[in-house]
């Protein structure tokens, strides 16, 4: 007898809709003519061929373009984007929403399809960043808390997904722990829906199994690529770059200099306006003293000062509680794709391309992003109203059907503990980027697409309500 596969396979409704998905998330990509790059595009594809960790950024992201683009097409690595976020947001569909194998959810997919056209998320799934894995990895935490019965490929396959996640982008080392933490306060303080959450010390568990994973995975990488046992060749550098922007490194400056043997005190009074300037200027103090990762003691220890002082530890929370709020308006689609430096040879994805994928760089050359052809560019601007308003309606209709719901029930347990944690991933992903690195529009439009996500789920509830009740009459 042939020996049973460790999983089912998918019916044809059910493979049918995982590509439809699919393809509506590549739908930015399709637009531009190409996958979508950024200025830190070039350096991700350089360094999954060249096995060099990068002095600013993990080596794991780039690793994943070069193992799933197979060094034939930079197509290949968005489709797999694509495809594991539409997985993702299927399994926590049918985790509220239960459906049977032989049929499609036509509203999961008209829900996809208004996300693609009225927020931000097929602008990340089919860039060449790991910012759509910030999204996949906050998925991830709801659908182990919500899937009753999850088999063990895709225990595996979520606890393997995760620890990727995580390792992508140094933010992701954060973001799920908080969010997790976040939800554990609001059950310790009696919020309902979270009660009834099945076996939560148990999935903590393996979820905080997954993070210790990742915390070790990340110097395991760096050890085999570098040689050097380190969470980040240049972390510490972009911490200094949110103290400058925040005033906390000028007060700490000012305060010790005068006892303080820093090579960055002979910059105390001529530092950068902001931490872009202070990064990537060609005589920035940074750039002076080396570049990047040759400074990195030093602005190790100045860290660490900061925040085993008490005066300057209130001084980070303060900054946090109020760069927050902050970050989380910062919605803009697409920042930092509207580059005409982008068509220019000098450009790093340009000569990333051009040298790895010689052959794509004419799809590359006539995509919008590089002005094609016919002159043609991305308006952002157009997209970034678009998502304003989807985001401002949802808004103003979360209130409301949570008003709803108290007085006449309608949203299923599982529902209201998704928004929860949808929610709380938001805040969490505000608070950890514009703590430690940046309030930039970027960090946060990359996950802003779960509330429009929870209210549309929380719609398609209100509706079947109504049906049902309508036929019950």
């Amino acid at each position: 007898m042939p020996k049973k596969l460790p999983f089912s396979l998918p019916s044809r409704a059910q493979a049918t809709e995982q590509a439809v998905a699919t393809l509506l998330l590549l739908g930015a990509a399709f637009f531009n003519g190409y996958p979508l790059v950024f200025s830190d595009t070039g350096t991700y594809i350089t360094c999954g061929f060249e096995w060099l960790v990068p002095v600013d950024r993990p080596i794991s992201y780039g690793l994943f373009l070069r193992a799933t683009g197979l060094g034939f097409s930079l197509w290949l690595p968005v489709i797999v984007q694509c495809f594991l976020l539409a997985w993702l947001l299927r399994l926590l569909w049918y985790s509220i929403f239960p459906g049977k194998k032989d049929t499609a959810s036509l509203p999961f997919l008209m829900l996809t399809g208004f996300l693609c056209v009225f927020s931000p998320v097929a602008w990340y799934s089919g860039e060449l960043m790991p910012d759509v894995f910030s999204a996949i990895l906050l998925l991830i935490v709801p659908v182990v808390f919500l899937r009753e019965n999850l088999t063990r490929w895709k225990w595996v396959a979520l606890g393997a997904l995760f620890v990727f996640c995580t390792v992508a982008h140094f933010s992701n080392l954060f973001t799920g722990v908080f969010t997790l933490l976040a939800i554990a306060l609001l059950r310790r303080f009696g919020v309902q829906a979270l009660q009834g959450l099945p076996r939560f010390r148990r999935k903590t568990l393996v979820i905080v199994f997954w993070c210790l994973a990742a915390y070790l995975t990340m110097p395991l990488i760096n050890e085999a690529f570098d040689g050097e046992w380190t969470m980040g060749k240049g972390s510490y550098t972009f911490l200094i770059g949110r103290l400058l922007d925040n005033g906390v490194l000028q007060r700490y400056l000012d305060e010790n200099c005068g006892h303080a043997n820093f090579r960055l005190c002979q910059y105390k009074d001529s530092l950068p306006v902001n931490s872009r300037r202070f990064h990537w200027d060609p005589d920035s103090p940074l750039a002076k003293e080396g570049g990047w990762g040759v400074p990195e003691p030093e602005y190790k220890a100045i860290v660490w000062n900061t925040l085993t002082t008490p005066k300057y530890l209130v001084l980070h929370i303060w900054e946090s509680l109020l760069a927050t709020p902050s970050q989380l308006l910062q919605n803009s689609v697409g920042s930092g794709m509207e580059l005409k430096w982008y068509s220019s040879p000098e450009s790093p994805p340009y000569q990333a391309v051009a040298k790895y994928y010689p052959y794509e760089l004419n799809e590359y050359r006539f995509s919008r992003q590089c002005g094609n052809m016919w002159g043609q560019g991305l308006d952002l601007d157009f997209y970034s109203t678009l998502f304003f308003w989807a985001l401002l309606l949802s808004a103003f209709l979360l209130p409301v059907l949570l008003y709803q719901n108290t007085s006449q029930p309608f949203l299923p347990p599982a529902l209201e503990c998704a928004c929860y944690f949808l929610l709380c991933a938001m805040l969490s992903n505000a608070f950890v980027t514009s703590s430690l690195a940046s309030v930039c529009d970027r960090f946060q439009s990359r996950v802003s697409w779960f509330l429009p996500f929870a209210v549309g789920m929380m719609c398609w509830s209100y509706w079947q309500n109504r049906i049902k009740a309508q036929k019950e009459t």
